[in-house]
């Protein structure tokens, strides 16, 4: 399965306003959690696992200015992803490298290949320049979705 199976309008921030990493991990959480997703009381539990996934080991595609930060965790249905997009830049991955895209992956522990999967199918779209452009020229969710069913080929 591909995180676009996964991803609809709704879970996906345009002109997101978070400026770091801690921000972003807890925003996209919270997006999920507003989508029941998530448990709403899994929040603080997501964020703590995807931030310290983070510091063993960062997930920033660094020469592309995208990430995929993720964690698994207990009561989840399936693998579920969030979509943050900024021109501004998000955060920095390091010292003068901004972060303009992230995919936030959660699953559930027991999701072993659908997880890894998701974040294979992920890191390989946003190896596209044309796919990113068009995600950062998005004027609302709606149309980031629309770019990302085009560069996969999915019907509209």
């Amino acid at each position: 399965m591909t995180f676009i199976d996964r991803l609809c309008p709704e879970l996906i921030r345009v002109a997101a306003p978070w400026r770091t990493l801690d921000a972003t991990a807890r925003g996209l959480v919270e997006m999920l959690a507003r989508q029941r997703l998530l448990a709403a009381s899994a929040v603080d539990e997501a964020v703590r696992a995807v931030l310290a996934r983070e510091a063993v080991q960062s997930t920033a595609l660094l020469d592309v200015g995208a990430a995929v930060p993720h964690a698994r965790l207990d009561g989840l249905a399936h693998a579920s992803v969030g979509l943050a997009i900024t021109r501004e830049g998000l955060y920095e991955a390091v010292p003068t490298v901004r972060v303009s895209i992230v995919a936030l992956v959660l699953s559930p522990h027991e999701a072993i290949d659908e997880h890894l999967q998701m974040l294979a199918s992920i890191a390989t779209a946003l190896r596209s320049a044309e796919l990113r452009a068009a995600l950062l020229a998005a004027p609302d969710a709606g149309r980031a979705h629309h770019a990302l069913l085009h560069h996969i080929h999915v019907p509209a």
